[in-house]
């Protein structure tokens, strides 16, 4: 059931600024519908995909006349139909996602999210949510209906994140529910020791034929670290603290985020992950709109 709160995680301004995009990743798509992908299958798109010999039952409108014409052989053309693509978005629901307050990480990443489910569903893909919670996970499964983009808004809102980080197992519902080759864009602020595991996930998901995309989450506190003075640090997860000088801190934090940053970017780099550092300083659609570039970049170079 949805109201008019859904709508909290992607405001009429960003559905305008994101009607004309599109998003096509560079696979073979296995859907059931048409859409803007290339297909698996042979059909009649626009999209050349070889020459055969011809044989007994072909089209004789796919005939090469300019290739009959040099070589005295028939061939026909063969064409990569178009379909649809299955998409799914991961969430991190977890208590360090819930900070700070009150724009959150989390309501930063949904409204990020419902932006890509938003693209993805006006060209006619099938679109997945997950709610990586370590006691109440949430699964939304693939559709592709119009108004499947009310249902995955509402659930985004309703969402009350807490607990440890539980991306991997997230990750691996995900997985288990992909029959195709399909897209996985999971937002997170990667903050757990098993950050590397769930950059493995996400390149089996690319090792298989899919596309895999991780929106890294970091609010500007945990960049800037603008804090002075003898301050308690608490941990949103595990519940520890400790008093510590912040100034006598500061270099050694920033370093240390700036390490962590690019350790994580270089692991997803080796697996084919694409990695796309959000700045939770700007609008949600247009970090949502780098996403689908970074996407379409890929695409280019490996075309």
């Amino acid at each position: 059931m949805t109201s008019d709160r859904q709508w909290e995680v992607l405001p009429s301004d960003a559905r305008e600024a994101l009607e004309r995009l599109r998003l096509r990743p560079m696979l073979m798509a296995d859907g059931r519908v048409s859409g803007v992908h290339i297909s698996s299958h042979m059909g009649q798109s626009l999209e050349f995909a070889e020459l055969k010999g011809y044989a007994f039952g072909d089209d004789p409108r796919g005939i090469d006349w300019k290739v009959l014409a040099r070589t005295d052989k028939v061939y026909v053309r063969r064409f990569h139909d178009e379909t649809n693509m299955a998409a799914w978005l991961i969430l991190d629901a977890s208590a360090s996602m819930n900070q700070p307050m009150p724009d959150t990480k989390f309501r930063y990443g949904a409204s990020v999210l419902a932006a890509l489910s938003y693209v993805l569903l006006r060209q006619r893909d099938e679109v997945g949510l997950v709610l990586a919670h370590s006691r109440h996970p949430e699964i939304c499964p693939v559709r592709s209906s119009p108004s499947h983009l009310g249902e995955l808004c509402q659930m985004l809102v309703d969402a009350r994140p807490s607990g440890p980080t539980v991306l991997r197992s997230a990750l691996e519902t995900a997985a288990a529910g992909m029959a195709k080759r399909g897209l996985v864009v999971v937002a997170s602020d990667m903050l757990t020791a098993e950050w590397e595991a769930t950059v493995g996930a996400l390149g089996a998901i690319v090792a298989r034929g899919g596309v895999s995309v991780l929106a890294h989450v970091l609010s500007v506190e945990e960049l800037t670290f603008p804090f002075s003075g003898n301050l308690v640090f608490r941990s949103a997860e595990t519940g520890e603290s400790a008093l510590l000088d912040a100034r006598g801190l500061r270099r050694q934090y920033l370093k240390a985020i700036s390490d962590f940053k690019a350790a994580v970017a270089q692991a997803c780099l080796k697996v084919g992950v694409i990695y796309k550092a959000i700045d939770t300083t700007q609008a949600a659609h247009n970090q949502a709109a780098g996403i689908i570039h970074a996407v379409d970049f890929r695409h280019f170079k490996e075309a």
